[in-house]
């Protein structure tokens, strides 16, 4: 009887030893701090951007309203850590946000530092250029030898590299970008179709080439949160995949788009 019970005793210990020495999840901290920190980048307009609304300056965007559901399926508060785009996942890895939501395609070389959702939106690439110029961009080869702007740290980056003997300006801002393209600095600034859109719309200037740019394989925008975080990216994918199937995703995006472009 005495063994048994020693048995059993031990047996006790060793489980709750066991349970105590078990880490939370990131999930489990998130919901237990009542918050969760996104971090973005608010010059990639319709995806986020400063808004200035009733004379307060709120971030905006489709990607904000994506988080804000997150933090809303979660059951938490959001904030916003607004930085350039080639600090947020050295912010996300050294656990200053807890998720990133910037337009951010899954690219292999990121994918080695951080996890990924499943692609949430896919968009064409756009270049800008002068207006008066605009005839002399018909093709991505009209590319060549020219003055490129890209934001730093994007796939746009990488596209521009292969552009044969073309001189590239990387920056951290895509408003920097166009004054660089406005002021003659650059001859034409690749970002993504919808953002070059905006721009566009925004200024009598400049205008969006008939230029198709090769599409990456890995094209598409994603969630990225610190490695070994499964439940928070499972979590993530159950309200994506929600967003999807109620029409809420596509709501965002024509909501964004009407906000920047004042409609």
């Amino acid at each position: 009887m005495k063994k048994w019970l020693t048995v059993l005793l031990i047996t006790i210990l060793a489980v709750s030893l066991a349970a105590c020495g078990k880490s939370e999840s990131k999930l489990d901290t998130i919901k237990k701090n009542g918050k969760i920190v996104l971090g973005t980048s608010a010059d990639y307009p319709p995806y986020e951007f400063h808004n200035l609304a009733g004379g307060k300056d709120e971030i905006a965007g489709f990607d904000i309203a994506i988080a804000k559901r997150v933090a809303e399926e979660l059951g938490v508060q959001l904030e916003i850590q607004d930085m350039k785009f080639d600090g947020l996942l050295l912010a996300l890895n050294s656990d200053k946000v807890d998720f990133v939501i910037s337009g951010m395609t899954p690219t292999p070389e990121r994918a080695k530092n951080v996890d990924f959702t499943n692609i949430y939106y896919t968009a064409e690439q756009g270049v800008l250029v002068k207006k008066e110029a605009v005839g002399s961009y018909q093709s991505f080869d009209d590319l060549k030898g020219k003055r490129l702007g890209v934001q730093k740290g994007t796939i746009q980056e990488g596209i521009a590299k292969e552009v044969e003997g073309a001189k590239i300006t990387s920056l951290s801002k895509i408003s920097e970008l166009v004054m660089e393209l406005a002021s003659g600095r650059v001859d034409a600034v690749i970002a993504e179709k919808p953002v070059a859109e905006q721009y566009a719309k925004n200024r009598n200037d400049i205008t969006v080439a008939n230029v198709v740019v090769p599409g990456d394989e890995e094209g598409g925008s994603a969630i990225a949160v610190k490695k070994n975080n499964k439940p928070l990216v499972d979590e993530l994918n159950r309200v994506l995949d929600e967003l999807k199937q109620d029409g809420s995703l596509d709501q965002y995006i024509i909501e964004a788009n009407e906000l920047v472009s004042g409609e």
